[in-house]
């Protein structure tokens, strides 16, 4: 087979991973996720308050069923959209970083990504790559990648820990050269540390507060929310390492880090070993320690919260975003990745990334189907 209609045959092979990605994945909410897009500032600054105040530009006193589906679906597609596009422009036009992307498409983390239908996470995604693709070598990307990361953390708090040193990342590579390197690319953390700081201190909640924003949530919801989602909004950080303390007592909370964490954690291992590559053997050994740090941020979460799927598959993401932006920024990193990246070698991982499961938390049981039995599962949406 000729190059040119190998390369056609990759192409398609990753659109038609993509889209079975979106068929299989991308199914009703749970109660969760939905109740939380209606955050918003009634009882102050809240934590995750932005996309729910901007859903009150939604003619009417309630959001009602079709109208929430309608969001969380906007909100995953527009993050499995992101991801994928942001690797298609950003890679090299090549046998190598194609079968990169097919490999990321495929991954049993991004499929979990997508399940988690309605869930911030996607709206963190967007956020994170329309702030790489700014020049980060230039004053105005640097202000655009800086106002992102604020608007980020406004949306939910994860954004600093899952994507902040991503953003710094790019900016230390893309500065490498320059003095100062280093000090402007922890500008993104620092910003956004800032902003959690401030979310803590002013949106904090009374008992009385917390009570009046659950009913007002649930006033405005014309659906059944989750009572536990708007307990999260008065929850304070020393409740949320005690709530820990407790899950770490179970056996659910162990065989969920088992079956779903220690996966996701090798494959970050893998994609750390594979960027390391890419990088050089030349390249200082800071920029080896700031990719660890990228992948290690979002595990960091598992200290102080539960979703062990969530954080795990931010942190695959972002390992695959990352060797986007070495390939962008590091000329001979394209060589080293077709070396690196053999076809059994690929094969390897592409059938154990087909073979591994994660749990989908808008899925009854935990796990789904797939194309095309799937098909039955995707009527709920229109069960309403």
């Amino acid at each position: 087979m000729d190059q040119d209609r190998q390369m056609h045959l990759l192409r398609i092979t990753a659109a038609v991973s993509f889209l079975l990605a979106l068929v299989n994945h991308v199914l009703p909410p749970k109660a969760f996720a939905a109740t939380q897009l209606l955050f918003d500032y009634s009882e102050g600054l809240t934590r995750r308050g932005l996309v729910g105040a901007a859903l009150t530009l939604l003619p009417g006193d309630k959001v009602s069923v079709g109208e929430i589906y309608a969001v969380a679906a906007l909100v995953s597609l527009a993050g499995a959209g992101a991801f994928y596009l942001f690797l298609k422009r950003t890679m090299p036009e090549q046998r190598a970083p194609l079968l990169l992307i097919i490999l990321a498409l495929n991954s049993f983390a991004y499929s979990s990504f997508i399940g988690n239908t309605g869930y911030l996470d996607g709206v963190l995604m967007v956020l994170t790559l329309l702030a790489l693709s700014s020049n980060g070598a230039r004053g105005m990307g640097l202000a655009l990648r800086l106002g992102l990361t604020v608007l980020g953390v406004m949306v939910h708090e994860n954004m600093l820990p899952y994507f902040t040193l991503l953003i710094g990342f790019d900016l230390f590579l893309a500065r490498r050269a320059q003095k100062g390197a280093l000090a402007i690319s922890l500008l993104p953390a620092t910003f956004g540390l800032l902003t959690l700081a401030t979310l803590l201190f002013i949106g904090r909640m009374s008992p009385d507060q917390a009570g009046a924003f659950a009913a007002h949530v649930q006033a405005r919801a014309g659906f059944g929310v989750d009572p536990s989602a708007t307990k999260v909004a008065g929850r304070g950080i020393a409740q949320n390492f005690a709530l820990m303390a407790d899950l770490r007592g179970t056996t659910k909370y162990w065989a969920w880090v088992l079956f779903d964490g220690v996966p996701l954690a090798l494959m970050s291992g893998w994609l750390f070993w594979l960027a390391r590559r890419l990088l050089g053997a030349s390249t200082r050994d800071l920029a080896v320690f700031y990719l660890g740090l990228v992948l290690l941020a979002p595990l960091s979460l598992n200290i102080i919260a539960f979703d062990v799927v969530r954080f795990g598959a931010a942190s695959v993401l972002g390992g695959f975003i990352a060797i986007a932006l070495i390939l962008r920024h590091i000329p001979e990193a394209a060589s080293r990745l077709t070396d690196t990246l053999s076809w059994p070698h690929f094969l390897l991982l592409l059938v154990l990334n087909a073979n591994i499961f994660t749990i989908e938390v808008n899925i009854g049981a935990g796990h789904t189907s797939q194309f095309p039995w799937v098909l039955l599962t995707q009527l709920k949406w229109f069960a309403q």
